[in-house]
Protein backbone atom coordinates (compact mmCIF):
# COMPACT_ATOMS: atom_id res chain seq x y z
CA UNK A 1 0.00 0.00 0.00
CA UNK A 2 0.93 3.86 -0.52
CA UNK A 3 2.47 5.41 2.30
CA UNK A 4 -1.04 7.85 2.28
CA UNK A 5 -3.12 4.96 2.03
CA UNK A 6 -1.21 3.33 5.16
CA UNK A 7 -1.68 6.35 7.43
CA UNK A 8 -5.63 6.67 6.29
CA UNK A 9 -5.68 3.07 7.98
CA UNK A 10 -3.50 3.37 10.73
CA UNK A 11 -5.98 6.59 11.56
CA UNK A 12 -8.97 4.74 11.60
CA UNK A 13 -7.24 1.55 13.51
CA UNK A 14 -6.30 4.18 16.30
CA UNK A 15 -9.64 5.84 16.45
CA UNK A 16 -10.08 8.03 19.66
CA UNK A 17 -7.00 6.26 21.19
CA UNK A 18 -3.64 7.88 21.75
CA UNK A 19 -0.01 6.30 20.64
CA UNK A 20 2.22 6.20 23.78
CA UNK A 21 5.70 5.85 23.32
CA UNK A 22 7.81 4.56 26.18
CA UNK A 23 11.58 3.46 26.89
CA UNK A 24 14.32 4.63 28.28
CA UNK A 25 15.95 8.02 27.93
CA UNK A 26 17.65 9.01 24.61
CA UNK A 27 15.29 5.82 22.63
CA UNK A 28 14.54 8.77 20.28
CA UNK A 29 10.48 9.53 22.28
CA UNK A 30 10.84 13.11 21.42
CA UNK A 31 12.11 13.24 18.03
CA UNK A 32 9.94 9.91 16.99
CA UNK A 33 6.79 11.49 18.52
CA UNK A 34 6.72 14.47 16.43
CA UNK A 35 7.60 13.32 12.93
CA UNK A 36 4.52 10.48 13.35
CA UNK A 37 2.41 13.40 15.25
CA UNK A 38 2.98 15.38 12.02
CA UNK A 39 2.41 12.30 9.65
CA UNK A 40 -0.90 11.36 11.35
CA UNK A 41 -1.95 14.97 11.74
CA UNK A 42 -2.02 14.60 15.75
CA UNK A 43 -1.03 16.64 18.32
CA UNK A 44 2.21 15.48 19.97
CA UNK A 45 2.82 16.07 23.95
CA UNK A 46 5.73 15.26 26.05
CA UNK A 47 4.76 14.30 29.27
CA UNK A 48 8.04 15.32 31.01
CA UNK A 49 7.23 18.94 29.09
CA UNK A 50 3.61 18.89 30.75
CA UNK A 51 5.06 17.69 34.41
CA UNK A 52 7.32 20.85 34.30
CA UNK A 53 4.79 23.21 33.24
CA UNK A 54 2.51 22.27 36.28
CA UNK A 55 5.02 22.22 38.89
CA UNK A 56 6.54 25.63 37.44
CA UNK A 57 9.49 23.94 37.84
CA UNK A 58 12.31 22.02 35.65
CA UNK A 59 12.46 17.57 36.42
CA UNK A 60 15.65 18.46 37.94
CA UNK A 61 14.32 20.79 40.42
CA UNK A 62 11.41 18.10 41.28
CA UNK A 63 14.09 15.73 42.02
CA UNK A 64 16.09 18.04 43.92
CA UNK A 65 13.20 19.62 45.99
CA UNK A 66 11.08 16.50 46.86
CA UNK A 67 12.70 13.53 45.50
CA UNK A 68 11.97 10.75 42.80
CA UNK A 69 8.75 9.32 44.90
CA UNK A 70 6.89 12.63 44.81
CA UNK A 71 7.62 13.42 40.97
CA UNK A 72 6.54 9.45 39.81
CA UNK A 73 3.31 10.62 41.96
CA UNK A 74 2.98 13.58 39.58
CA UNK A 75 3.97 11.63 36.45
CA UNK A 76 1.50 9.24 37.00
CA UNK A 77 -1.30 11.71 37.51
CA UNK A 78 -0.33 14.02 34.63
CA UNK A 79 -0.32 10.97 32.52
CA UNK A 80 -3.69 10.02 33.17
CA UNK A 81 -5.17 13.66 32.69
CA UNK A 82 -3.40 13.29 28.92
CA UNK A 83 -5.14 10.46 28.32
CA UNK A 84 -8.51 11.65 28.71
CA UNK A 85 -7.74 14.14 25.86
CA UNK A 86 -8.52 12.54 23.22
CA UNK A 87 -6.47 10.90 20.35
CA UNK A 88 -3.03 12.51 20.83
CA UNK A 89 0.66 11.02 20.45
CA UNK A 90 2.17 11.17 23.78
CA UNK A 91 5.69 10.50 24.81
CA UNK A 92 6.44 9.36 28.30
CA UNK A 93 9.34 9.90 30.61
CA UNK A 94 11.55 6.79 31.00
CA UNK A 95 10.00 5.23 34.39
CA UNK A 96 6.66 6.35 33.58
CA UNK A 97 5.46 2.53 32.12
CA UNK A 98 6.94 1.11 35.53
CA UNK A 99 4.03 1.82 37.22
CA UNK A 100 1.14 -0.74 37.09
CA UNK A 101 -1.88 1.95 37.18
CA UNK A 102 -0.06 4.14 34.34
CA UNK A 103 0.42 0.66 32.42
CA UNK A 104 -3.35 -0.63 32.51
CA UNK A 105 -4.56 3.35 32.13
CA UNK A 106 -2.60 3.21 28.70
CA UNK A 107 -3.94 -0.57 27.52
CA UNK A 108 -7.42 1.06 28.03
CA UNK A 109 -6.73 4.61 26.17
CA UNK A 110 -3.97 3.96 23.69
CA UNK A 111 -1.68 1.93 21.62
CA UNK A 112 1.63 1.76 23.69
CA UNK A 113 4.74 1.47 21.51
CA UNK A 114 8.66 0.67 23.13
CA UNK A 115 11.48 2.08 21.49
CA UNK A 116 13.79 0.00 22.09
CA UNK A 117 18.06 0.78 22.04
CA UNK A 118 20.79 -0.80 22.64
CA UNK A 119 23.66 0.73 25.10
CA UNK A 120 25.52 2.24 22.76
CA UNK A 121 22.88 4.20 20.98
CA UNK A 122 21.74 5.45 24.24
CA UNK A 123 24.91 6.68 25.67
CA UNK A 124 25.85 8.54 22.48
CA UNK A 125 22.50 10.18 22.84
CA UNK A 126 22.06 11.03 26.53
CA UNK A 127 25.68 12.22 27.08
CA UNK A 128 25.21 15.00 25.02
CA UNK A 129 22.50 16.74 27.63
CA UNK A 130 23.52 17.27 30.84
CA UNK A 131 19.53 17.34 32.28
CA UNK A 132 19.05 13.44 32.89
CA UNK A 133 18.54 13.49 36.89
CA UNK A 134 18.85 9.83 36.91
CA UNK A 135 22.35 10.03 35.13
CA UNK A 136 23.98 12.69 36.96
CA UNK A 137 25.73 10.97 39.62
CA UNK A 138 28.60 8.16 39.74
CA UNK A 139 28.96 5.67 37.04
CA UNK A 140 26.62 7.01 33.94
CA UNK A 141 26.89 3.93 31.75
CA UNK A 142 26.51 1.44 34.79
CA UNK A 143 23.57 3.04 35.78
CA UNK A 144 22.42 2.73 32.17
CA UNK A 145 22.62 -0.87 32.49
CA UNK A 146 20.63 -1.03 35.21
CA UNK A 147 17.71 0.96 34.09
CA UNK A 148 17.74 -1.87 31.03
CA UNK A 149 17.81 -5.09 33.08
CA UNK A 150 15.15 -3.57 35.69
CA UNK A 151 12.64 -2.14 32.93
CA UNK A 152 13.29 -3.59 29.69
CA UNK A 153 11.15 -6.68 30.70
CA UNK A 154 8.64 -4.44 31.43
CA UNK A 155 8.67 -2.53 28.68
CA UNK A 156 8.07 -5.54 26.83
CA UNK A 157 4.90 -5.53 27.42
CA UNK A 158 4.32 -2.35 25.18
CA UNK A 159 2.12 -3.25 22.12
CA UNK A 160 4.60 -2.91 19.95
CA UNK A 161 8.26 -3.05 19.66
CA UNK A 162 10.41 -0.29 17.72
CA UNK A 163 14.08 -0.57 17.44
CA UNK A 164 15.59 2.66 17.39
CA UNK A 165 19.06 2.77 15.61
CA UNK A 166 21.43 5.05 14.06
CA UNK A 167 19.30 5.67 11.34
CA UNK A 168 17.11 8.48 10.37
CA UNK A 169 14.29 8.45 12.54
CA UNK A 170 11.55 8.54 9.63
CA UNK A 171 12.28 4.72 9.48
CA UNK A 172 10.72 4.27 12.40
CA UNK A 173 8.24 6.42 12.20
CA UNK A 174 7.45 3.97 8.88
CA UNK A 175 7.33 1.10 10.76
CA UNK A 176 5.17 2.53 13.31
CA UNK A 177 2.19 3.75 10.32
CA UNK A 178 2.61 0.46 8.57
CA UNK A 179 2.29 -1.60 11.58
CA UNK A 180 -0.55 0.32 12.88
CA UNK A 181 -2.27 0.06 9.33
CA UNK A 182 -1.60 -3.87 9.40
CA UNK A 183 -2.90 -4.50 13.04
CA UNK A 184 0.01 -5.19 14.13
CA UNK A 185 -0.01 -4.06 17.40
CA UNK A 186 -2.43 -5.70 20.61
CA UNK A 187 -5.23 -3.46 20.58
CA UNK A 188 -8.49 -4.64 21.13
CA UNK A 189 -8.73 -3.81 17.06
CA UNK A 190 -6.47 -6.80 16.51
CA UNK A 191 -7.93 -9.56 19.03
CA UNK A 192 -5.63 -12.45 18.70
CA UNK A 193 -3.73 -14.76 20.85
CA UNK A 194 -0.51 -12.76 21.91
CA UNK A 195 1.85 -15.89 21.67
CA UNK A 196 0.27 -18.95 20.71
CA UNK A 197 1.60 -22.00 21.59
CA UNK A 198 3.03 -24.92 19.06
CA UNK A 199 4.66 -27.65 18.73
CA UNK A 200 7.10 -29.63 16.60
CA UNK A 201 8.32 -33.35 16.46
CA UNK A 202 11.40 -34.04 15.27
CA UNK A 203 11.53 -37.86 14.01
CA UNK A 204 14.64 -39.84 14.95
CA UNK A 205 12.95 -43.11 16.09
CA UNK A 206 13.32 -44.00 19.36
CA UNK A 207 15.46 -40.27 20.32
CA UNK A 208 12.37 -38.52 18.69
CA UNK A 209 11.60 -35.41 20.39
CA UNK A 210 9.55 -31.90 20.66
CA UNK A 211 10.33 -28.56 20.40
CA UNK A 212 7.91 -26.88 22.03
CA UNK A 213 7.08 -22.88 21.67
CA UNK A 214 4.96 -20.99 23.33
CA UNK A 215 5.16 -17.79 25.75
CA UNK A 216 6.13 -18.19 29.36
CA UNK A 217 7.24 -21.87 29.48
CA UNK A 218 10.18 -21.47 31.54
CA UNK A 219 8.07 -20.95 34.73
CA UNK A 220 6.51 -24.59 33.87
CA UNK A 221 9.67 -26.29 33.05
CA UNK A 222 9.77 -28.44 36.39
CA UNK A 223 6.52 -29.79 35.47
CA UNK A 224 7.16 -29.95 31.90
CA UNK A 225 10.29 -32.32 32.52
CA UNK A 226 8.30 -33.93 35.34
CA UNK A 227 5.89 -35.40 33.21
CA UNK A 228 7.83 -36.31 30.15
CA UNK A 229 10.95 -37.53 31.48
CA UNK A 230 10.30 -38.52 35.14
CA UNK A 231 11.76 -37.51 38.82
CA UNK A 232 15.31 -36.58 37.75
CA UNK A 233 18.18 -34.38 38.49
CA UNK A 234 18.62 -31.64 36.47
CA UNK A 235 22.20 -29.87 36.44
CA UNK A 236 21.07 -26.21 34.37
CA UNK A 237 24.30 -24.41 32.72
CA UNK A 238 24.23 -20.87 31.73
CA UNK A 239 25.81 -18.08 31.26
CA UNK A 240 26.46 -14.71 33.14
CA UNK A 241 24.40 -12.34 31.20
CA UNK A 242 21.31 -14.25 30.76
CA UNK A 243 21.38 -15.51 34.42
CA UNK A 244 20.55 -12.19 36.11
CA UNK A 245 17.35 -12.12 33.73
CA UNK A 246 16.37 -16.11 33.70
CA UNK A 247 18.24 -18.21 36.41
CA UNK A 248 16.46 -17.54 39.26
CA UNK A 249 12.75 -18.57 36.96
CA UNK A 250 13.88 -21.76 35.92
CA UNK A 251 15.82 -22.86 39.25
CA UNK A 252 12.61 -22.04 41.40
CA UNK A 253 10.53 -24.31 38.89
CA UNK A 254 12.83 -27.55 39.20
CA UNK A 255 12.91 -26.87 43.10
CA UNK A 256 9.02 -26.69 42.90
CA UNK A 257 9.35 -30.59 41.20
CA UNK A 258 12.13 -31.72 43.54
CA UNK A 259 14.46 -31.96 40.39
CA UNK A 260 17.27 -29.10 41.04
CA UNK A 261 20.98 -30.42 41.20
CA UNK A 262 22.57 -27.10 41.00
CA UNK A 263 23.30 -24.25 38.63
CA UNK A 264 26.73 -23.73 36.75
CA UNK A 265 27.22 -20.10 34.90
CA UNK A 266 30.10 -19.72 32.53
CA UNK A 267 31.88 -16.64 31.23
CA UNK A 268 29.46 -15.13 27.86
CA UNK A 269 30.73 -15.31 24.76
CA UNK A 270 31.91 -17.51 21.76
CA UNK A 271 35.31 -17.75 23.57
CA UNK A 272 33.58 -20.00 26.00
CA UNK A 273 33.27 -22.63 23.99
CA UNK A 274 36.79 -24.57 24.42
CA UNK A 275 38.94 -27.37 25.59
CA UNK A 276 39.42 -25.61 28.53
CA UNK A 277 35.56 -24.42 29.65
CA UNK A 278 34.74 -27.85 28.26
CA UNK A 279 37.29 -29.77 30.75
CA UNK A 280 35.85 -26.78 33.77
CA UNK A 281 32.08 -27.72 33.28
CA UNK A 282 32.48 -31.14 33.02
CA UNK A 283 34.11 -31.59 36.35
CA UNK A 284 31.24 -29.78 37.91
CA UNK A 285 28.70 -31.38 36.43
CA UNK A 286 30.26 -34.57 37.81
CA UNK A 287 30.32 -32.81 40.96
CA UNK A 288 26.91 -32.56 41.31
CA UNK A 289 26.68 -36.11 41.18
CA UNK A 290 24.47 -36.41 38.01
CA UNK A 291 23.75 -40.12 36.96
CA UNK A 292 23.26 -41.11 33.09
CA UNK A 293 19.75 -41.16 33.99
CA UNK A 294 19.48 -37.27 34.49
CA UNK A 295 19.57 -34.22 33.10
CA UNK A 296 22.17 -31.37 31.96
CA UNK A 297 20.31 -28.46 30.97
CA UNK A 298 21.36 -25.84 28.78
CA UNK A 299 19.95 -21.95 29.56
CA UNK A 300 20.95 -19.72 26.71
CA UNK A 301 22.36 -19.12 23.41
CA UNK A 302 24.26 -21.08 20.80
CA UNK A 303 27.53 -20.92 22.74
CA UNK A 304 26.22 -22.53 26.18
CA UNK A 305 23.56 -25.07 23.67
CA UNK A 306 26.82 -26.02 22.11
CA UNK A 307 29.00 -26.23 24.99
CA UNK A 308 26.49 -27.73 27.41
CA UNK A 309 25.08 -30.36 24.84
CA UNK A 310 28.80 -31.62 24.09
CA UNK A 311 29.11 -32.19 27.73
CA UNK A 312 26.35 -34.30 28.24
CA UNK A 313 27.33 -35.85 24.95
CA UNK A 314 30.68 -37.26 26.74
CA UNK A 315 29.87 -37.45 30.47
CA UNK A 316 29.18 -40.86 31.45
CA UNK A 317 29.30 -41.69 27.70
CA UNK A 318 26.29 -39.75 27.45
CA UNK A 319 23.59 -38.22 29.26
CA UNK A 320 20.32 -36.82 28.23
CA UNK A 321 19.76 -32.93 27.80
CA UNK A 322 16.92 -30.76 27.76
CA UNK A 323 17.82 -26.96 25.46
CA UNK A 324 16.21 -24.26 26.80
CA UNK A 325 17.26 -21.60 24.17
CA UNK A 326 17.68 -17.90 24.88
CA UNK A 327 18.30 -16.09 21.95
CA UNK A 328 16.23 -16.36 18.92
CA UNK A 329 18.98 -17.79 16.81
CA UNK A 330 19.24 -20.60 19.45
CA UNK A 331 15.62 -21.13 19.56
CA UNK A 332 15.23 -21.57 15.55
CA UNK A 333 18.62 -23.20 14.61
CA UNK A 334 21.37 -24.30 17.36
CA UNK A 335 19.01 -26.20 19.93
CA UNK A 336 17.59 -28.29 17.63
CA UNK A 337 19.44 -31.45 15.26
CA UNK A 338 21.92 -32.64 17.91
CA UNK A 339 25.02 -30.89 16.54
CA UNK A 340 27.38 -30.05 19.72
CA UNK A 341 30.36 -28.62 19.73
CA UNK A 342 33.77 -26.18 20.85
CA UNK A 343 36.01 -24.02 18.84
CA UNK A 344 39.52 -24.51 18.05
CA UNK A 345 42.03 -22.16 16.55
CA UNK A 346 41.86 -23.68 13.46
CA UNK A 347 38.06 -23.04 13.06
CA UNK A 348 34.54 -23.49 14.29
CA UNK A 349 33.02 -26.19 15.79
CA UNK A 350 34.93 -28.77 14.69
CA UNK A 351 35.27 -30.93 17.71
CA UNK A 352 32.08 -32.41 18.75
CA UNK A 353 29.48 -34.81 18.53
CA UNK A 354 25.98 -35.59 17.11
CA UNK A 355 23.81 -35.60 20.49
CA UNK A 356 20.09 -35.24 19.96
CA UNK A 357 18.46 -33.55 23.13
CA UNK A 358 15.68 -35.35 25.00
CA UNK A 359 13.28 -32.12 24.97
CA UNK A 360 13.58 -28.16 23.63
CA UNK A 361 11.93 -25.70 25.40
CA UNK A 362 11.20 -22.26 23.42
CA UNK A 363 9.91 -19.47 25.77
CA UNK A 364 9.51 -16.34 23.22
CA UNK A 365 9.05 -14.67 26.37
CA UNK A 366 12.40 -14.52 27.05
CA UNK A 367 13.50 -13.33 23.78
CA UNK A 368 12.47 -9.22 25.15
CA UNK A 369 15.61 -9.31 27.29
CA UNK A 370 17.73 -10.34 24.13
CA UNK A 371 19.54 -7.02 22.88
CA UNK A 372 17.95 -5.88 19.55
CA UNK A 373 21.38 -6.07 17.75
CA UNK A 374 20.94 -10.30 19.45
CA UNK A 375 17.60 -10.17 17.88
CA UNK A 376 19.06 -9.33 14.54
CA UNK A 377 21.38 -11.88 14.37
CA UNK A 378 19.02 -14.17 15.43
CA UNK A 379 16.79 -13.16 12.46
CA UNK A 380 19.53 -14.21 9.90
CA UNK A 381 18.75 -17.56 10.51
CA UNK A 382 15.11 -17.20 10.14
CA UNK A 383 15.84 -15.93 6.26
CA UNK A 384 18.05 -18.81 5.99
CA UNK A 385 15.19 -21.36 5.86
CA UNK A 386 13.32 -19.20 3.65
CA UNK A 387 16.47 -18.70 1.25
CA UNK A 388 17.42 -22.49 1.32
CA UNK A 389 14.34 -24.16 0.48
CA UNK A 390 10.75 -21.52 1.27
CA UNK A 391 10.84 -19.24 -1.06
CA UNK A 392 6.78 -18.12 0.34
CA UNK A 393 8.33 -17.89 3.93
CA UNK A 394 11.01 -15.44 2.55
CA UNK A 395 8.55 -13.51 0.71
CA UNK A 396 6.32 -13.27 4.51
CA UNK A 397 9.76 -12.30 5.87
CA UNK A 398 10.37 -9.48 3.09
CA UNK A 399 6.66 -8.18 4.23
CA UNK A 400 6.17 -9.42 8.21
CA UNK A 401 9.82 -8.99 9.76
CA UNK A 402 8.78 -5.54 11.58
CA UNK A 403 6.15 -7.84 13.17
CA UNK A 404 8.67 -10.86 13.97
CA UNK A 405 10.43 -8.34 15.96
CA UNK A 406 7.52 -6.65 17.64
CA UNK A 407 6.49 -7.36 21.15
CA UNK A 408 6.13 -11.48 20.68
CA UNK A 409 3.47 -12.04 19.17
CA UNK A 410 2.18 -14.48 16.86
CA UNK A 411 4.40 -13.64 13.54
CA UNK A 412 6.91 -13.66 16.28
CA UNK A 413 5.63 -17.28 16.41
CA UNK A 414 5.59 -18.42 13.50
CA UNK A 415 8.63 -17.65 12.10
CA UNK A 416 10.28 -19.75 14.99
CA UNK A 417 8.06 -22.68 14.19
CA UNK A 418 8.24 -22.29 10.66
CA UNK A 419 11.90 -22.46 11.04
CA UNK A 420 12.23 -25.23 13.65
CA UNK A 421 9.82 -27.41 11.13
CA UNK A 422 11.90 -26.74 8.45
CA UNK A 423 14.95 -27.77 10.09
CA UNK A 424 13.39 -31.04 12.15
CA UNK A 425 12.46 -32.50 8.43
CA UNK A 426 16.33 -32.13 6.97
CA UNK A 427 17.28 -33.78 10.15
CA UNK A 428 14.92 -36.16 10.01
CA UNK A 429 15.60 -36.98 6.21
CA UNK A 430 19.90 -36.82 7.32
CA UNK A 431 20.63 -36.29 10.62
CA UNK A 432 25.03 -36.65 10.77
CA UNK A 433 25.16 -34.24 7.52
CA UNK A 434 25.98 -36.61 5.28
CA UNK A 435 23.82 -35.51 2.36
CA UNK A 436 21.47 -32.65 2.26
CA UNK A 437 21.72 -31.67 5.93
CA UNK A 438 24.49 -29.45 4.51
CA UNK A 439 21.86 -27.15 3.26
CA UNK A 440 21.57 -25.82 6.53
CA UNK A 441 24.94 -24.24 6.07
CA UNK A 442 23.65 -21.66 3.20
CA UNK A 443 25.96 -18.68 3.95
CA UNK A 444 28.19 -20.23 6.29
CA UNK A 445 31.31 -21.55 4.73
CA UNK A 446 31.80 -17.77 4.26
CA UNK A 447 30.69 -16.36 7.71
CA UNK A 448 32.69 -19.01 9.80
CA UNK A 449 35.51 -18.01 8.41
CA UNK A 450 34.95 -14.37 8.54
CA UNK A 451 34.50 -15.05 12.72
CA UNK A 452 37.48 -16.47 12.64
CA UNK A 453 39.05 -13.29 11.24
CA UNK A 454 37.42 -11.67 13.14
CA UNK A 455 38.84 -13.81 16.65
CA UNK A 456 35.11 -15.06 17.56
CA UNK A 457 34.74 -11.71 19.49
CA UNK A 458 32.07 -9.03 19.62
CA UNK A 459 33.10 -7.13 16.12
CA UNK A 460 30.92 -10.13 14.24
CA UNK A 461 28.09 -12.25 15.88
CA UNK A 462 27.43 -15.62 14.33
CA UNK A 463 24.12 -14.02 12.35
CA UNK A 464 26.31 -11.30 11.40
CA UNK A 465 28.63 -13.37 9.98
CA UNK A 466 26.24 -15.50 8.30
CA UNK A 467 24.21 -12.80 7.04
CA UNK A 468 27.62 -11.35 4.64
CA UNK A 469 27.78 -15.01 3.86
CA UNK A 470 24.26 -15.59 2.42
CA UNK A 471 25.07 -12.71 0.49
CA UNK A 472 28.28 -13.48 -1.01
CA UNK A 473 26.59 -16.77 -1.63
CA UNK A 474 24.13 -15.17 -3.77
CA UNK A 475 26.33 -13.28 -5.18
CA UNK A 476 28.68 -16.02 -6.04
CA UNK A 477 25.83 -17.89 -7.98
CA UNK A 478 24.42 -15.18 -10.06
CA UNK A 479 28.49 -14.91 -10.94
CA UNK A 480 28.84 -18.40 -11.82
CA UNK A 481 25.73 -17.96 -14.08
CA UNK A 482 23.44 -20.92 -11.77
CA UNK A 483 21.01 -17.92 -10.25
CA UNK A 484 18.59 -15.51 -11.82
CA UNK A 485 20.06 -11.75 -12.11
CA UNK A 486 18.79 -9.76 -9.08
CA UNK A 487 17.95 -12.31 -6.04
CA UNK A 488 21.15 -11.42 -4.88
CA UNK A 489 19.95 -7.87 -4.69
CA UNK A 490 16.84 -8.74 -3.37
CA UNK A 491 18.66 -10.64 -0.69
CA UNK A 492 21.18 -7.60 0.53
CA UNK A 493 17.92 -5.46 0.55
CA UNK A 494 16.44 -7.62 3.03
CA UNK A 495 19.06 -7.56 5.35
CA UNK A 496 19.68 -4.01 4.94
CA UNK A 497 16.44 -3.38 5.55
CA UNK A 498 16.49 -5.11 8.77
CA UNK A 499 19.62 -3.75 10.05
CA UNK A 500 21.93 -6.64 8.66
CA UNK A 501 25.72 -6.25 7.94
CA UNK A 502 25.82 -7.52 3.88
CA UNK A 503 29.45 -7.43 2.66
CA UNK A 504 32.76 -7.91 3.59
CA UNK A 505 33.57 -4.19 4.60
CA UNK A 506 30.25 -4.19 7.00
CA UNK A 507 32.50 -6.17 9.39
CA UNK A 508 34.54 -3.37 11.57
CA UNK A 509 38.14 -4.63 11.25
CA UNK A 510 40.44 -3.71 8.67
CA UNK A 511 42.92 -5.61 6.29
CA UNK A 512 40.45 -8.39 4.59
CA UNK A 513 43.03 -10.46 2.98
CA UNK A 514 41.49 -13.31 0.21
CA UNK A 515 44.08 -15.24 0.42
CA UNK A 516 43.53 -15.90 4.47
CA UNK A 517 40.31 -15.94 3.98
CA UNK A 518 40.64 -18.88 1.58
CA UNK A 519 42.51 -20.58 4.01
CA UNK A 520 40.29 -20.61 6.91
CA UNK A 521 37.22 -21.28 5.01
CA UNK A 522 39.43 -24.14 3.89
CA UNK A 523 38.93 -25.79 7.90
CA UNK A 524 35.36 -26.04 6.84
CA UNK A 525 33.92 -29.12 8.03
CA UNK A 526 32.45 -29.88 4.86
CA UNK A 527 35.78 -29.94 3.22
CA UNK A 528 36.36 -33.59 1.43
CA UNK A 529 39.15 -34.17 -0.63
CA UNK A 530 40.45 -30.47 0.36
CA UNK A 531 37.42 -29.77 -1.89
CA UNK A 532 35.52 -26.51 -0.34
CA UNK A 533 31.61 -27.47 -0.25
CA UNK A 534 29.53 -24.15 -0.95
CA UNK A 535 25.84 -23.79 -0.76
CA UNK A 536 24.71 -22.20 -3.74
CA UNK A 537 21.37 -20.89 -5.02
CA UNK A 538 19.68 -21.19 -8.43
CA UNK A 539 16.70 -18.58 -7.00
CA UNK A 540 15.62 -17.85 -3.68
CA UNK A 541 14.23 -21.05 -2.04
CA UNK A 542 16.32 -22.75 -4.23
CA UNK A 543 19.57 -24.03 -3.00
CA UNK A 544 22.13 -26.92 -3.34
CA UNK A 545 25.46 -28.38 -2.71
CA UNK A 546 28.30 -27.84 -5.45
CA UNK A 547 31.72 -28.63 -4.77
CA UNK A 548 33.18 -27.74 -8.49
CA UNK A 549 34.27 -24.09 -7.50
CA UNK A 550 37.99 -23.75 -8.41
CA UNK A 551 40.04 -22.44 -5.83
CA UNK A 552 41.32 -19.57 -8.42
CA UNK A 553 37.68 -18.33 -8.52
CA UNK A 554 36.85 -18.35 -5.29
CA UNK A 555 39.70 -16.26 -4.52
CA UNK A 556 39.22 -13.91 -7.41
CA UNK A 557 35.43 -13.66 -6.08
CA UNK A 558 36.44 -12.78 -2.42
CA UNK A 559 39.14 -10.13 -4.04
CA UNK A 560 36.54 -8.41 -5.69
CA UNK A 561 34.22 -8.56 -2.44
CA UNK A 562 36.88 -6.96 -0.25
CA UNK A 563 36.63 -4.35 -2.54
CA UNK A 564 33.18 -3.80 -2.52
Amino acid sequence: MTEAEAIDIAKKRLGKRSIVLVGLMGCGKSSIGKRLAFKLGLPFIDADEEIERAAAKTINDIFADHGEAHFRDGERKVIARLLRDGPQVLATGGGAYMHPETRQRIREKGVSVWLRADLPVLMRRVMKRDTRPLLRDGNAEATMRKLIESRYPIYAEADMTVDSRDEPHDLAVAEIVNRLAAGGHGSSANAQNPSPSRSVRVELGERSYDVLIANGLLADTGALIKSRLGAVKCGIVTDANVARHHLATLEDSLKAEGLFAGSVVMTPGEATKSFRDLAELSERLLEMGLERGDLIVPLGGGVIGDLAGFAAGILRRGVRFVQIPTSLLAQVDSSVGGKTGINTPQGKNLIGVFHQPSLVIADTAVLTTLPPRQMRAGYAEVAKYGLLGDAKFFSWLETNWPSVFGNNGPALTHAIETSVAAKARIVARDETETGDRALLNLGHTFGHAFEAWTGYSDKLLHGEGIAIGMCLAFRLSEELGVCSHGRAERVEAHFKAVGLPTKISDIPQPGADAGELQRLMGQDKKVKGGKLAFILARDIGDSYVSRDVPPETVRGFLTREIAR
